[in-house]
């Protein structure tokens, strides 16, 4: 079991203190896996990160017996100039593996990775991809009583995704997980249980579910200017849940305006993800196809804006990159090359029609 005793952490900004945890006392029974929710700034990884040891409390205690993984995905403890080889022997050294484990570790964590070469590169030249694949693979190689997880599932293309859940989902078979997550799907398949962080409160929950729901309930309503209270929250049609547009944005590597535009324009149907979005309040719609789209005209580009055509997109990036110079024939050239992108803004371009 984890517990808490009377564990107070905060973090001090412009005099003022801001809270994580207040004066709180909990036990985690053993043999449970834990959904952590919260909105963006709550402290959902300094908490995840204090359940494993990685992380104090300001005041207070945090006791356990069991062994936790490093956060999964976290490359932070990397040796910059050693291979990722010598990275991952290190490691199984400090474990206190034989040289026969060692290799099988090695073995395992190369395999797993899928980062080809660069192997037996320094870390110091990786991708954070490709540092994430690499801690995520070391974290698999090892047995703990806990894995340590902070949106880890969400590294990588969809073929690494689906591997590296597949692979958790038998790991967790001898495990258990602590886990961060925007999917509400993921919280839902993974996690017995749940805390919500709140205003430096910690909401327990026997059922994930009822902890999804009240973190919900969180995002319904927030003040606005004048005490009216207005909606900010968006979901997708994946089980993610935001706070909102830019968070969303984010999370998907696309840009605000893109979101924006399927919510106003289009139902919530955004093309480039074939995901739908809706605000709190709104009905989820189906998933559609663009309106309006006009062959050979209609442009869609890969931060997932859609433009009437190639003067209207030269604009909108013109306006974005004004040290860039961007002007039509720009968009033209990308559009006719072999791969379709925008060297200057490094952005791809297709037809709506063709992409659809």
């Amino acid at each position: 079991m984890i517990v808490l005793d009377n564990v107070t952490k905060y973090f001090k900004t412009e005099g003022e203190k801001k809270y994580i945890l207040k004066n709180v006392s909990f036990v985690l029974p053993e043999g449970i896996n834990l959904g952590i929710l919260g909105r963006n700034g709550a402290g959902k990884s300094t908490f995840l990160r204090m359940l494993g040891g990685i992380d104090f409390p300001t005041s207070g205690d945090i006791r356990s017996d069991k062994s936790f993984s490093w956060p999964m995905g976290l490359a932070g403890g990397f040796q910059g100039s050693m291979t990722g080889r010598q990275n991952v022997k290190f490691v199984a050294r400090i474990y206190g593996k034989d040289e026969a484990s060692i290799e099988k570790i090695i073995q395992s964590v190369e395999d797993f990775a899928e980062i080809g070469d660069y192997f037996d590169m320094p870390i110091k030249i990786y991708s954070s991809g490709m540092k994430s694949r690499l801690s995520f693979g070391l974290s698999l190689a090892f047995d703990f009583d806990y894995l340590i997880i902070d949106e880890t599932l969400s590294v990588g293309d969809e073929n690494f995704k689906k591997k590296a859940e597949n692979a958790l989902m038998q790991k967790i078979e001898h495990s258990n997980v602590l886990l961060v997550s925007h999917s509400m799907a993921i919280l839902k398949k993974l996690c017995d249980v749940g805390v919500v962080l709140n205003e430096g409160k910690l909401n327990y929950f026997d059922k994930i579910d009822d902890a999804i729901k009240f973190y919900h309930q969180l995002n319904l309503e927030k003040p606005a200017e004048g005490n009216v209270k207005q909606s900010s929250a968006i979901y997708c049609s994946d089980g993610n849940i935001f706070d909102d547009v830019t968070e969303a944005a984010k999370f998907y590597k696309m840009r605000p305006f893109a979101i924006l535009q399927a919510l106003e324009h289009n139902n919530g149907s955004l093309v480039y993800l074939q995901k739908v979005f809706w605000r709190d309040g709104m009905q989820a719609q189906q998933y559609q196809k663009w309106k309006d789209v006009f062959k050979e005209q209609t442009l869609i580009s890969s931060d997932g804006v859609i433009f009437e055509d190639v003067l209207e997109a030269a604009s909108f990036y013109a306006e974005r990159f004004p040290n860039k110079t961007i002007e039509i024939e720009d968009i033209k050239e990308a559009l006719a090359s072999e791969k379709k992108v925008s060297k200057k803004i490094n952005v791809q371009f297709h037809y709506l029609s063709e992409y659809q």
